[in-house]
């Protein structure tokens, strides 16, 4: 899916041109949402039911400590412990199933930079050509997402990501022929 090239050009520079442009695939983002949801629901339902049964357990065991003292008592308060760790981590997977997706949803290359936006056409990132690095493919098999590594950033804290596209690789293929990587020194 190609984005309008009206959509770019209040966000273009005087001398720079469209090279590229797509929006992220309204299908693919849905069903990614639709599966990390799904798997975030599941992890919060489940630890949340281990937590019940902890927390049931550990009335239990302090009614049968209260009736009639045994080892067993020593032992009693990891129950609640574990209860409050897998309600911690219910709680984590509720929260994580509500987040929304990524808000980038038009991507674009030009012959300066790369360009993000999100469902109101503002930039919510960019990338100067001059910082790429490299360009690599990654996640799901045939459709993957493109990221765009960033020069000076070993940890990959910054990378540029293009995700939900239809044809990904034919992106990643753009951006390298746009912006060839720096030729690799030998080292003697």
């Amino acid at each position: 899916m190609t984005a309008s090239p009206d959509r770019w050009t209040p966000h273009l520079a005087p001398g720079e041109t469209l090279v590229w442009s797509a929006s992220a695939s309204p299908a693919l983002r849905s069903a990614d949402l639709t599966r990390s949801r799904a798997l975030y629901l599941l992890v919060g339902a489940a630890s949340l039911l281990v937590a019940v049964l902890l927390a049931i357990r550990f009335a239990d065991s302090l009614m049968a400590n209260i009736a009639q003292p045994t080892m067993l008592a020593a032992v009693t308060p990891l129950y609640i412990a574990f209860a409050l760790a897998m309600f911690a981590l219910s709680l984590w997977g509720f929260r994580r199933a509500a987040k929304k997706g990524p808000p980038a949803l038009h991507f674009a290359l030009t012959s300066r930079r790369l360009i993000a936006l999100d469902k109101a056409d503002a930039v919510i990132a960019e990338m100067p050509g001059a910082d790429i690095d490299g360009v690599i493919a990654g996640g799901r098999r045939k459709t993957p997402d493109v990221y765009v590594l960033r020069k000076d950033d070993p940890k990959e804290d910054h990378v540029f990501a293009l995700e939900h596209l239809d044809r990904p690789l034919e992106a990643k293929a753009i951006i390298e022929e746009t912006f060839p990587p720096a030729p690799v020194e030998q080292q003697a």
